[in-house]
């Protein structure tokens, strides 16, 4: 059976319920934060202060060597002893016992603002070795892994030319930092969100292009990211551990807009897959827009999947965000 005869649609058989909201929060997961509602809608996105509680470093602790008692010694017999030094005796002095500070354990996290409005993180947490790490910017959320040295390095779109991201640790830990990426004003950006292991997909169709044919963006086929030549494409970036039970996932699209040399449009969709993971589950998920000409957008979607019984076939959403229309330069 053929990819597109597997399709099903969500008007006529399921319960799709969107909301809107847009949160720049710290928080556990992003089905806790999307509320259902009736109807569809989108709102603006504004921005907003972002307090992040991080646990304060810690203190060296020095450890004090024990108190020497006095000695118990006459003081005819004191005088006698020193008056008796031989003058050529060589008597070395002795060394204060060193102190030997404990391990920092200060999270550090740094930011290079690289072509195609691209941002490479790089975050350090000595304590944190093989540990999970939550990484936040403008509203998107994805989890990760630091390595066997409490390190890890991002390749990330960047959603704001404010940029500022945050790395927040399950411990408590974490650090912040921003860039400026002016370059993104000639991209725009689709991102998508959700928790679980493949619960969605966000699929972009360029200039009329169909299913499994050259101009179909998906995961399986993400683009070329060439940041000395880039093209007229768009591309693809996944972020987040799929090998976490239920992580913090985003797919985001990016198109150059500013630069594209032809008219014609891009058909943005989301599909569900039907899993003996997510049959007859809730999926909550999130689409995040940035274009060149309007206010950024957010519409938050929780769904339930169809039984069991129709495991493989696709539920597909064409409502999660606008077409990008595309005008020559």
């Amino acid at each position: 059976m053929s990819r597109k005869k597997k399709f099903i649609t969500a008007a006529s058989t399921f319960a799709v319920a969107l909301g809107v909201g847009f949160v720049m929060q710290y928080g556990d997961a992003v089905a806790s934060r999307l509320q259902p509602a009736d109807g569809l809608a989108s709102t603006a996105i504004t921005p907003a202060d972002i307090v992040m509680p991080l646990a304060a470093s810690l203190a060296p602790s020095l450890v004090m060597p024990q108190a020497t008692p006095p000695l118990n010694i006459p003081v005819p017999v004191l005088l006698a002893a020193l008056n008796s030094v031989d003058e050529n005796l060589f008597i070395p002095e002795i060394a204060a016992p060193s102190v030997v500070p404990e391990q920092s354990c200060d999270v550090a996290m740094g930011a290079t603002v690289l072509p195609l409005a691209m941002v490479a993180l790089s975050v350090t947490a000595p304590c944190e070795l093989n540990a999970a790490i939550t990484i936040h910017h403008q509203g998107l959320m994805f989890t990760i892994l630091t390595d066997a040295a409490g390190t890890t390095d991002i390749l990330m779109p960047a959603m704001a030319e404010d940029a500022f991201f945050i790395a927040a640790f399950e411990s408590g830990d974490g650090a912040v930092t921003s860039v400026v990426v002016p370059e993104l004003a000639n991209f725009d950006r689709a991102a998508l969100q959700w928790q679980g292991v493949n619960a969605v997909q966000l699929h972009a169709l360029e200039f009329g292009a169909d299913y499994e044919t050259d101009g179909h963006v998906w995961s399986a086929a993400a683009g070329e990211l060439d940041f000395v030549t880039p093209s007229q494409a768009g591309f693809l970036v996944r972020l987040g551990d799929d090998t976490r039970d239920t992580p913090l996932m985003v797919e985001v699209y990016t198109f150059p807009t500013g630069t594209v040399s032809r008219d014609g449009s891009v058909a943005l969709t989301v599909e569900a897959e039907v899993t003996a993971e997510n049959c007859g589950r809730d999926v909550a998920a999130q689409s995040i827009q940035i274009d060149r000409s309007s206010t950024p957008t957010a519409i938050d979607l929780t769904m339930t999947m169809p039984e069991c019984d129709a495991v493989g076939e696709f539920l597909v959403l064409k409502n999660m965000f606008k077409d990008l229309t595309l005008a020559a330069k």
